[in-house]
């Protein structure tokens, strides 16, 4: 999870296997705490499967998919060991070592694709191959149990037999491969995949030891086992909705985003984006006061780029002239293009440094027009406003006034080039 991501469900989850079940146990018996823990794990990995699979095609996460494919037929096999448990009486001649077997079988399957899991890499999987695949499993597992030839695994009054607890350390074993797999993964975006489903694997191995120890199906080692089992489930769903669903639709709507904050030729910020991060910028400086500067600017006699040469050679020319801009200010400088030529630039700083920024993009427009004689004829105008720290000026009073500021300098040049005899069109 992101650090600024509040773990609410991990809270959730810890206070229903720490305070809700146990609270369950001691007033209504093993029986209900059992199915209640079994049914939730059994709802989770529907929701995993579910969730998983409908969302790869924005997550395109193998692992998600294959991880989540197998999750449905893990709780198919969940759902057998509830029903066959001891004292349920559900199913007709089952024996105590029945619901151990499902859930050896349950066990072995989701620990197997898991680790699984963390081969795939980008590898890309057809959907329906993968269910028919776990089904085919699942099916032979389940024969196996009812037909009598999947091995014993619990002896009433004897207890736990060698198959099962062979068996459990094979699952544990199974979990801690699995953990160490996880550090052939690099750094993001694999973080998360790291993070919670390695949380998920040592509780998912913690719990499986549980179930070596116990000798009665209704014991205190069971009762953990089952807590930790849960625990380690409900951190999957963490990691499945956050990739499958937080992190694509946050991908999704931060280029929605983007797109209507950023003028689409130029990738600058457009008017909206510029206001936006402006205002947030003075909502900062009401803590810590700063001054700014807001130079506005528009490229002179733009109209003959576009009367000579094309509006795609236009395009290319405010394309070029935006990437001036950026070089020619500070990177944390916010940068816009409010509308055909007319740029501005929002400074945290004072008047000066304002100034040698504008001589620095002079210079480097210079550079540009020597390079291309097709942007000879162009220059540039400047207007700027000052917001004194500790002043409560809004931006549209500082664009107002540069704005005047540049008619003025656009005039005065207008001027000049009259008593030179110029046409004096270009300066509009």
């Amino acid at each position: 999870m992101e650090k600024s991501e509040p773990p609410y469900g991990v809270v959730a989850l810890a206070i229903l296997v720490v305070i809700v079940l146990p609270a369950l146990l001691i007033l209504e018996g093993f029986l209900l705490f059992h199915a209640l823990t079994e049914n939730l794990v059994i709802i989770i990995n529907i929701i995993l499967f579910i969730i998983g699979t409908r969302t790869y095609r924005y997550s395109k996460d193998s692992k998600l998919l294959f991880m989540s494919t197998a999750f449905i037929f893990v709780a198919s096999l969940g759902v057998f060991h509830t029903l066959t448990y001891k004292g349920v009486n559900l199913i007709a001649g089952v024996d105590a070592s029945m619901a151990t077997q499902f859930w050896i079988a349950r066990r072995l399957l989701e620990s197997a694709c898991i680790l699984g899991a963390t081969y795939v890499g980008k590898r890309e999987f057809s959907f329906l191959r993968l269910n028919l695949l776990f089904f085919a499993i699942t099916l032979a597992l389940v024969l196996s149990i009812f037909g009598g030839w999947f091995p014993a695994c619990y002896v009433e009054g004897i207890g736990l037999t060698t198959f099962k607890k062979l068996a459990s350390y094979t699952i544990i074993a199974l979990n801690i491969f699995a953990l160490f797999r996880l550090k052939t993964f690099g750094a993001s975006p694999h973080d998360l995949f790291k993070k919670v489903v390695g949380w998920a694997l040592g509780l998912s191995a913690a719990a499986e030891f549980m179930f070596t120890l116990y000798s009665s199906v209704y014991d205190e080692f069971n009762v953990i086992g089952h807590l930790l089992y849960l625990f380690s489930s409900g951190l999957l769903v963490v990691y499945v909705v956050r990739k499958g669903l937080d992190q694509p639709y946050d991908s999704m709507f931060k280029e929605v985003y983007e797109k209507a904050i950023r003028d689409l030729l130029t990738g600058l910020y457009n008017r909206h984006g510029f206001e936006e991060m402006a205002h947030a910028s003075f909502e900062r400086a009401k803590r810590f006061p700063a001054a700014f500067t807001l130079v506005l600017m528009d490229l002179d006699n733009f109209k003959s780029i576009n009367d000579d040469f094309g509006h795609a050679e236009g395009d290319l020319a405010l394309v070029e002239f935006a990437r001036l801009l950026k070089e020619s200010f500070r990177e944390y400088d916010l940068v816009a293009r409010l509308g055909g030529d007319e740029f501005v630039v929002l400074m945290e700083d004072g008047i000066d440094l304002a100034q040698a920024a504008i001589r620095r993009l002079e210079k480097n427009t210079e550079i540009w027009k020597l390079k291309d004689p097709r942007r000879e004829k162009l220059g540039l105008t400047f207007g700027t406003s000052l917001r004194p720290a500790g002043s409560d000026r809004g931006l549209g009073e500082l664009i107002t006034e540069a704005d005047a500021m540049l008619l003025e300098e656009k005039s005065r040049k207008r001027q000049e080039k009259v008593q030179q005899g110029v046409r004096a069109d270009e300066y509009r």
